[in-house]
């Protein structure tokens, strides 16, 4: 992957580290989103962002709630996606170039049922695409909600306290005010 492509995004936030929430967000929105997300570098663009946050002071709780919420709101317009428009979506030249997806999709769904929607969040390829089959194979919308945020409250930490510990490391007030962590960790 080039980071030349995503040094533009992160120089602009060192400038303007009051937009840092609001990118957090839209970046792990893009990066749940069916079609984006599996063009879209999210991982590491969440953990330049989360680097960044704990380098400027951002506290881990504002950037855990941003990540959360643009999870949840991909993730949701990628099930209803799913729902109402698979015929139309199945037929776009990025899953007609790769009709694998779906199908891997589907038969990862077809295996694990409502586990898929846990387990394809931290799986790299599925992650954008298991909401959207959810959707297609008609889950329950209220089961798909539930268990969609249940999974994102393990989500955020998962992808964004690496870049975040990372930037703490470089601003001292930052790794002070997470104590309250250290205490948890083994």
């Amino acid at each position: 992957m080039d980071l030349a492509l995503i040094e533009p995004l992160l120089t602009w936030l060192e400038e303007h580290q009051q937009w840092l929430g609001l990118v957090t967000c839209l970046t792990a929105f893009a990066e749940s989103l069916a079609l984006v997300g599996l063009v879209l570098p999210g991982v590491v663009m969440l953990f330049g962002i989360a680097l960044l946050a704990a380098s400027s002071g951002m506290p881990l709780e504002n950037l855990l709630f941003w990540g959360f919420i643009g999870a949840i709101a991909g993730d949701n317009l990628s099930y209803l996606l799913g729902r109402y428009c698979h015929g139309p979506l199945s037929r776009t030249r990025l899953f007609r170039n790769n009709p694998q997806w779906i199908d891997n999709g589907e038969r990862f769904f077809e295996r694990h049922g409502m586990l898929s929607v846990v387990l394809g969040r931290f799986i790299g390829p599925l992650r954008p695409v298991i909401p959207m089959v959810a959707g297609m194979l008609e889950m329950p919308a209220q089961r798909f909600v539930a268990i969609n945020l249940l999974s994102a409250v393990g989500w955020a930490p998962v992808y964004l306290l690496p870049g975040y510990l990372a930037g703490a490391a470089t601003n001292p007030d930052t790794l002070a005010s997470l104590e309250w962590l250290y205490q948890w960790w083994p």
